[in-house]
């Protein structure tokens, strides 16, 4: 369990009696004023507990916690404040940005208490969110899984692009890197309105009639529908409506909103499924890197730059040829991969595709009636 702790004030003399005070209940950082208070949480962070004065030169301890709370929302916020404060500070509370308010000076007994407090309420918010993520994500994975059975070569992508989207919400500090993975998993979901012929020339980048690029176009806002059906997936739902919107506030929806207004989940998944798209269709990664870079306005730059971080971090994998009892989870299909019923060809998994137990399983038992050549040729991650 998390029992990170930062206080921060102005006056060192109450962060040193803290410190002394509280070195035994909890991880403690200290923090003289709020823009080092700021910077120690993205250094350090995240912090479980995060106690602020309220009146501190440059920044208040309100919006000190408000750009705390943007980075890391599990934090559990708490507000030391004087009586001439009370009334800007009773607001922050009820706005909901304040777990609890204490007033100066404060008792130590009163600190540890709250503090206590505050690690078991996020404790209670940690387990929560872990639930539902492992809930959710997992009830995704298999209606995914199934679907991708089904049909490989819509959702061949989804898997191909769930490397590349790890790693650049990694870099870029994703606060809700969950919700972005599962948009993507989801983010075909629209393409059930398209036809096969549209798929296949959006997949090979071909170029798009105007009606068929206003159908095609229409497919965000379809998924997403479907997706805001399912309990507490409205973010999910955002991104996945929001993937085709450029940074610059072009594409669609055809809103005002642009730049980081849009979700972080949304950006992230625009530049890694177009990149996907140039390399399906032959272009090697560097040149698709410059293609996405010289689009002005379409992907935020932040996002390209992680992208192009992970990238350069392919080294790390090998290609291998395994049998299908040598398969394992993580592998990365190298190649397309074909069965042979009779005289009929099935695509079985397509290329790209990392490999998970269902698959692997649905691989084993089809190789009993299904011609499947072998070995296979995969990709396999660096430890």
């Amino acid at each position: 369990m998390n029992r990170k702790a930062l206080f921060v004030d102005d006056d060192v003399n109450l962060l040193d009696s803290f410190r002394r005070q509280l070195r035994k209940k909890a991880d403690l950082t200290i923090a003289e004023g709020a823009k080092a208070g700021i910077e120690a949480a993205a250094r350090q962070g995240p912090f479980a507990v995060v106690i602020s004065d309220y009146n501190m030169p440059g920044m208040n301890g309100v919006d000190m916690l408000r750009v705390i709370r943007h980075g890391s929302p599990d934090t559990v916020r708490v507000l030391l404040t004087g009586h001439a404060d009370l009334e800007i500070a009773i607001q922050a509370v009820n706005e909901g940005n304040i777990f609890r308010l204490l007033t100066k000076p404060c008792p130590p007994e009163t600190i540890e208490k709250v503090l206590d407090d505050a690690f078991r309420h996020h404790d209670l918010i940690t387990a929560e969110r872990e639930l539902l993520e492992k809930t959710l994500t997992g009830s995704v994975a298999v209606l995914c899984d199934l679907i991708s059975l089904v049909k490989p070569d819509v959702f061949g992508r989804v898997s191909r692009i769930l490397p590349y989207l790890r790693g650049v919400s990694k870099r870029v500090a994703d606060p809700r890197a969950w919700e972005t993975e599962t948009a993507a998993m989801l983010s075909v979901v629209g393409f059930i309105t398209l036809p096969d012929s549209l798929i296949n020339k959006v997949e090979k980048g071909r170029p798009l009639t105007d009606a068929e690029m206003a159908q095609f176009l229409g497919h965000p806002a379809f998924g997403a529908r479907l997706v805001a059906k399912i309990p507490r997936m409205d973010r999910v739902a955002d991104i996945v409506a929001y993937q085709e919107k450029h940074f610059e506030g072009g594409g669609v929806p055809k809103d005002d909103m642009k730049g980081e207004q849009i979700p972080l989940g949304a950006r992230i998944l625009k530049a890694v499924v177009d990149f996907d798209i140039l390399l399906a269709n032959g272009m090697q990664k560097g040149e698709a890197m410059l293609k996405l870079e010289r689009r002005k306005g379409v992907y935020d730059p932040a996002v390209l730059a992680a992208l192009n971080q992970v990238i350069s971090e392919q080294a790390r994998y090998t290609l291998q040829k395994v049998h299908l009892i040598g398969l394992a989870p993580g592998m990365i299909m190298a190649e397309d991969l074909y069965g042979q019923r009779g005289t009929e060809t099935i695509l079985l998994v397509a290329k790209g595709r990392e490999l998970n137990e269902t698959v692997i399983e649905f691989l084993i038992d089809n190789a009993r009636t299904i011609k499947i050549n072998q070995p296979v040729a995969v990709i396999q991650p660096m430890p």
